[in-house]
């Protein structure tokens, strides 16, 4: 019987394989790959050339489930005829043949219509094992590399480190002392001691160059401190005051003072008193004269008037001595700017000084150099409060940290500009130092250092514990920990504790997402957790889900019930509760209204 193939415009027979034409088994395996089929669940069954022991190609068998018509690339598809012969695509056999005929004519085995050499039967199937070499393994040392600087994909948290004694120095010489004159137009000395001369050229200077009178550095303490201060008291200790030694006096009418005032007022009353004295034993020598004793006694008692009167002049005179405290103090250069005013000025330049500094102050605000202006008010103004607002008005957040931290102690402020500025660790040595274990636990979890910060939530769960406020120690365990296990146990404790009740218990059911599981709680707890005690807030509850959960109506609905017909004989007016219940029965209202005059008649 002779088979022949014939062009046909469509397959009459399925498909059954994939032809691969290639004499290369290398090649066979990449187009097995390139399809996406796994070597396991294909077949491989190679095909003849025309010359002996040559290969034309191969014929894969699997099933055709498998692999998409767009997968196959370059090779054939062949339709298989009952599961014996192998013919290419949109062909047909002749003459047809029965399917009995089929099965009968051919062998067990596939058979493949070569275009060259006829009927080829495929009895072989292609072992991989027995194709596939071994590579030969060569012995190498491997070398490890160095071990590089880590890169991150991608920036998790950001965190600044600042050391506070740097920043201050920065802001306390913001200016360098090269750029001053060599000669200035005003005697530094004469001005620290409050010449009001200097002093107008002084503030000549500052109009005209701000800046560089800034790098004098030369705050208002120094040029007369306590204005509105000290009750009126001021110090002079060597510069300006007109003494080589400091002293001290109330008022600010006068700033020098006579020596004489000091020198002549001891021994006037020295002399007052030794008058006095004469007299007295005087009087009492006449007496003595009368009872026959000598003049010599009458002249031992002078000298024991005079010795009285003298012992009494040098204690007036030390004690002047004492209260004036003359002491030598060297004048105070222009560069330092510490406290303790060592000239007086009067309060029209005084406040003409003030004025221009804080000025200058703005004026470097407005132009966005906020460190300047913090100088100013910080070493001209004495204004720490004032120069920390300044740095964090400019988002200098280190900067004011250090100036609350050192100034102005205020340990609280501190801690938050160092956390606006991103320099948590510092940040956290203050919160903790403060006993704010929340603050340091959401700075840990910035920092991604989950550990630290739970051990720091817990602290504050267990003081919300000892406070008896469950509802708060909830929120941390869900918002802050996301341990939603842990708020249900203590929302159910503090349900059972009685403490805060009505919030524990509605917050419990609120945690739980699904009506499902939610209807069974309830159920639950009211079976188990409900008593005559806390039955009434257990309903107000029920009230609750019962408005916020249609699927839970009907639950809610017949515990709200019973409740009431437990309650109903000793609270009559309990009966109110269940209008709630039945908002669109108007009767109901009715028949609680009547129920309730009963009881009360």
């Amino acid at each position: 019987m002779e088979l022949k193939l014939s062009i046909n415009s469509k397959n009459t027979f399925p498909k059954g394989g994939v032809f691969i034409k290639s004499r290369l088994p290398k090649v066979w395996l990449q187009e097995i790959q390139n399809m996406g089929l796994a070597f396991h669940l294909v077949k491989t069954f190679p095909v003849p050339a025309v010359r002996a022991n040559e290969l034309f190609g191969c014929m894969l068998v699997f099933d055709q489930s498998l692999i998409k018509t767009d997968r196959i690339g370059k090779n054939y598809f062949c339709q298989l005829i009952e599961n014996k012969l192998f013919i290419p695509e949109n062909t047909i056999v002749t003459p047809q043949l029965t399917k009995a005929e089929w099965h009968n004519l051919f062998s067990e085995h596939y058979h493949f219509m070569h275009p060259d050499i006829g009927l080829v039967e495929l009895k072989e199937e292609v072992s991989w094992i027995d194709l596939i070499e071994v590579p030969v393994l060569k012995e190498i040392d491997i070398l490890e590399p160095s071990k590089t600087v880590h890169i991150p994909q991608y920036i998790s948290s950001l965190r600044y480190e600042a050391n506070t004694e740097d920043i201050l120095e920065a802001l306390e010489k913001p200016f360098s002392q090269e750029d001053l004159p060599d000669e200035l137009p005003f005697d530094m000395e004469e001005l620290m001691k409050g010449n009001q001369k200097e002093m107008d050229k002084f503030l000549a200077f500052l109009d005209k160059n701000p800046e560089m009178a800034l790098q004098l550095a030369i705050p208002l303490d120094t040029l007369g401190t306590a204005r509105g201060g000290f009750d009126g008291k001021f110090s002079f200790e060597g510069n300006g005051s007109g003494f080589s030694g400091g002293r001290s006096f109330s008022g600010g009418s006068r700033n020098k003072m006579d020596e004489s005032e000091f020198d002549g007022k001891p021994f006037l009353i020295v002399f007052k008193i030794i008058f006095v004295l004469i007299i007295l034993f005087n009087l009492k020598s006449c007496n003595f004269s009368n009872t026959n004793l000598g003049t010599n006694s009458s002249l031992a008692l002078i000298v024991i008037v005079f010795a009285i009167g003298l012992i009494i002049a040098l204690a007036l005179l030390n004690s002047s001595s004492s209260s004036s405290s003359y002491s030598y103090s060297p004048p105070r250069q222009p560069s330092q700017s510490g406290g303790g005013g060592s000239a007086l000025i009067d309060s029209e330049r005084f406040s003409t000084i003030q004025s221009r500094y804080e000025k200058m102050a703005e004026e470097f605000k407005e132009k966005k150099d906020y460190a300047k202006a913090a100088h100013v008010y910080m070493k001209l103004l004495k204004n720490h409060y004032k120069a920390a607002d300044v740095l964090e008005e400019g988002e200098l957040y280190s900067e004011a940290a250090a100036v609350h931290l050192k100034y102005c102690n205020n340990k609280n402020k501190a801690a938050e500009c160092y956390e606006k500025g991103h320099v948590y660790r510092q940040a956290i040595e203050l919160y903790r130092e403060l006993n704010q274990n929340e603050k340091v636990g959401d700075l840990y979890t910035i920092l991604k250092d989950k550990p630290e910060a739970d051990k720091f939530y817990g602290k504050v769960i267990d003081d919300y514990k000892v406070n008896n406020q469950y509802v708060k120690a909830s929120f941390i365990y869900k918002n802050k920990i996301k341990n939603i296990n842990g708020a249900q146990e203590v929302l159910i404790t503090g349900w059972r504790n009685n403490k805060d009740a009505f919030n524990c218990l509605n917050n419990y059911f609120a945690n739980i997402e699904s009506t499902e599981k939610l209807s069974g709680v309830i159920t639950s707890i009211y079976e188990s957790d409900v008593s005559a005690e806390n039955s009434e807030l257990f309903l107000q509850a029920m009230k609750h889900e019962f408005k916020k959960h249609e699927d839970l109506e009907e639950i809610t609905k017949n515990i709200a019930y019973e409740i009431v017909a437990d309650k109903i004989m000793i609270k009559p007016d309990i009966a109110s509760e269940l209008v709630a219940f039945n908002e669109k029965n108007k009767s109901m209202l009715k028949d609680v209204m009547k129920y309730k005059l009963k009881g009360r008649k």
